[in-house]
C-alpha cells in the first residue's frame, strides 16, 4: 500500500497522509466541541430562532459524534487513511455549509472553517478532487449570498463578499495541493540523499577500519572520537572509555601539539609507549566548526620500510635483470676468449695464472648474472608431493660431487623416513643449494676444516618437519641478523648479496619459512620449517611408492 501511494497522484505518501488526518480529527473534535458551547452558551454572533436552534443544535450534535467516530476508525488497523481523508472532509464541507446557512451571512467564522476544510483538501487529496470540493464550497457561499439578497433583503456587497471568498477558496485549494506536491518531491529527494549518505558513512566507516594505516579523529579538547583498529592496536589496545589522548600517548599528544603551534610537515618517527611500535604520524586540521578538529594518521615505520624495500627491489631487479641480459654476451665472449687463450701453445706458463684469473671471475660474474635473471623472474610456484628423504640424500650426493671443498654430513631423522612435503621440487632445490654454497664460503673463512651439516628434525603433532644448513664459520653479529636477508647485503668480497634473499622468497612462495641463529665465532644455522603433505593424496602415494619398492 505504501509503494502505491508513493507513486500515486495523491500529494502526499500514506504515512504523512494518515498523520494530516489524525491531526485534521481531533481539530474536528476540538471546533464541534467550540461551537456547541457557543450555541448553548447564547455566544453566537447572530440570535437564532427556536427552530434554527434546535436544527443548529442537532447538526452540531451529529457533528461531534461524527468527529468522534472519525478519531476511533483512524486508529483501526484495517483503516484506508486516504478513503477516510475523502469522508472526513466531504463530510466536514457538508456539516459546515448547513450551519452557514443556519447562521446566515458571511461574515460568520463558518466561512472561514470551509475554507481551511477546502485547503486541507488540497493537501492530502487529488488536484481534481480538491478543485471539486473547492466548487462546493463555493457553491455554498454564493447559495448563502443568494438566499441574503432574496429572504434578507441583503445588499450586493454579499455576492461581491461570496466571490471574494471563491476565488480565495480556490487559489488557496491549488496552491496547497502544489505545495505538497512539491514536498512530496523534496521529500523523496531527501530520503534518497538520506539513503545515500548512510550507504557512504557505512562504506567510509568500513574503509577506516580496514585501513593498515592507524586513523584517529581528535576534537579541539583533545578527546579521541573515532579510532580505527589499526590505530587501537598501536596505541596499546586502550579501553574502551580511555578516549583522551594525552593519558593514552603522551609523546603523539605532544607532537600534535606542536605541529599545532608550526604545522611542519616534518615530523620525526617516535616509539608508541602502549604497543612500543615505531610509527610516523601524519596530522590534518578539519576547518569549519564541526567536533572533530584533527585527524591524525599513524603509519607503522617498519611496515612503511618493507614497502619501500620491496618497491625497492621489484624496481633493482627489472632493472638488474635488463643490465644482466647485456652483460650475458660480452661475458661468454670474454670467457670462450679465455678458453682459447688456455689452448694456444703460444701462450707462456706465466700468463696461465692470469688465464686462471679470468676464468675464475667469469665463473663469478656469471653466478651474479644467475641469480639476478632469477631474481628479476618472479617465478611462480609449482607445488608436488614428493619424498624428503631421498630427495636430500641426492642433493647431498650431488653437493659433493659439485662442491669438492666441501665437508658435508647429512642427519635425517630415522622415526619417519619417508615424509612427504608439498613443494616445488626445483624451489627447494635452489634454496637448500644456495644455503649450501652460503655455508662453504663462510666455513672457509675461518676453519681449519671446513664443514657443514644438513639436518632433517620432524616436529612430533605439529605437522611440520625442519631441514638446517649449519656450517662451523665465524658466526654472524647480532646486528647483521636480519641484515643478511636483504637484497645486495654481502660481508663476504666475492658475494652478491642475493642468494639469501632468493632461498627465502623461494621458501615464503612455497609458505615455508627461513631463518637463522647464530653463535658468534662458533657456527651459523640456517632453518626451513616447511608443512608435511597430509590427506588422501598423499596416502595414496605413499602407497604406491611402498609397492614399487616391493616389486
Amino acid at each position: 500500500m505504501k509503494r502505491i501511494a508513493f507513486f500515486s497522484n495523491y500529494p502526499l505518501p500514506e504515512a504523512l497522509t494518515h498523520r494530516v488526518v489524525t491531526y485534521l480529527n481531533f481539530f474536528r473534535l476540538l471546533i464541534s466541541l467550540i461551537l456547541l458551547f457557543a450555541l448553548f452558551s447564547g455566544l453566537t454572533a447572530t440570535p437564532l430562532s427556536m427552530n434554527k436552534s434546535v436544527i443548529a443544535g442537532t447538526a452540531l450534535l451529529s457533528y461531534f459524534v461524527m468527529a468522534a467516530f472519525l478519531i476511533y476508525e483512524s486508529r483501526q488497523r484495517t483503516a484506508t487513511t486516504f478513503f477516510l481523508a475523502l469522508a472526513s472532509l466531504f463530510i466536514d464541507i457538508v456539516f459546515l455549509s448547513t450551519l452557514l446557512f443556519i447562521f446566515g451571512k458571511l461574515e460568520s467564522g463558518i466561512a472561514i472553517l470551509l475554507i481551511f476544510a477546502s485547503a486541507s483538501a488540497g493537501i492530502v487529496l487529488p488536484m481534481r478532487v480538491a478543485l471539486f470540493y473547492a466548487s462546493l464550497v463555493v457553491l455554498a457561499f454564493i447559495g448563502e449570498a443568494v438566499v441574503g439578497l432574496l429572504l434578507r433583503d441583503e445588499s450586493l456587497a454579499e455576492l461581491v463578499r461570496a466571490a471574494i471568498y471563491g476565488a480565495t477558496t480556490f487559489t488557496t485549494a491549488i496552491l496547497v495541493n502544489l505545495l505538497s506536491r512539491w514536498l512530496k518531491d523534496y521529500r523523496l529527494v531527501a530520503e534518497k540523499q538520506a539513503a545515500q549518505l548512510t550507504r557512504l558513512e557505512q562504506i567510509n566507516e568500513l574503509v577506516i577500519r580496514r585501513m593498515r594505516s592507524g586513523v584517529l579523529a581528535v576534537d579541539a579538547d583533545g578527546v579521541i572520537q573515532l579510532m580505527n583498529e589499526s590505530a587501537w592496536f598501536l596505541l596499546g589496545r586502550p579501553r574502551a572509555r580511555e578516549k583522551i589522548l594525552s593519558s593514552i600517548s603522551p609523546q603523539l599528544n605532544k607532537a600534535l601539539e606542536t605541529w599545532q603551534d608550526d604545522h611542519s610537515p616534518d615530523i620525526e618517527p617516535m616509539s608508541l609507549r602502549g604497543s612500543q611500535a615505531r610509527v610516523i604520524p601524519k596530522f590534518v586540521a578539519l576547518p569549519g566548526s564541526t567536533s572533530i578538529r584533527n585527524l591524525i594518521f599513524l603509519e607503522d615505520n617498519e611496515v612503511v620500510s618493507q614497502r619501500s624495500l620491496e618497491m625497492s627491489v621489484h624496481m633493482m631487479a627489472n632493472l638488474s635483470g635488463s643490465i644482466a641480459h647485456e652483460i650475458r654476451n660480452p661475458l661468454g665472449a670474454i670467457s670462450h676468449a679465455a678458453q682459447l687463450l688456455n689452448e694456444s701453445e703460444d701462450i707462456v706458463d706465466s700468463d696461465l695464472r692470469l688465464v686462471d684469473i679470468i676464468h675464475s671471475q667469469s665463473g663469478r660474474m656469471n653466478g651474479i648474472v644467475q641469480n639476478i635473471l632469477q631474481l628479476s623472474r618472479h617465478e611462480k610456484s609449482r607445488p608436488d608431493i614428493f619424498e624428503l628423504t631421498p630427495f636430500l640424500e641426492d642433493l647431498a650426493e650431488e653437493t659433493k660431487k659439485s662442491l669438492p671443498g666441501i665437508r658435508l654430513t647429512v642427519d635425517i631423522d630415522a622415526s619417519k623416513s619417508q615424509d612427504l612435503i608439498l613443494f616445488d621440487r626445483s624451489q627447494l632445490h635452489q634454496a637448500l643449494w644456495k644455503l649450501l654454497e652460503n655455508a662453504l664460503r663462510h666455513a672457509h673463512l675461518d676453519a681449519a676444516i671446513p664443514q657443514v651439516i644438513m639436518t632433517k628434525k620432524d616436529l612430533p603433532g605439529t605437522g611440520y618437519c625442519i631441514i638446517t644448513v649449519e656450517d662451523n664459520g665465524p658466526g654472524i653479529p647480532e646486528a647483521n641478523m636480519e641484515r643478511i636477508f636483504q637484497p645486495f647485503y654481502t660481508t663476504h668480497k666475492e658475494g652478491s648479496g642475493l642468494g639469501l634473499y632468493i632461498a627465502r622468497q623461494l621458501c615464503e612462495v612455497n609458505q615455508a619459512e627461513l631463518t637463522v641463529d647464530s653463535i658468534l665465532g662458533s657456527c651459523s644455522r640456517f632453518h626451513i620449517r616447511l608443512a608435511l603433505a597430509e590427506g588422501r593424496k598423499a596416502r595414496l602415494l605413499k602407497q604406491l611408492n611402498t609397492k614399487a619398492k616391493k616389486a
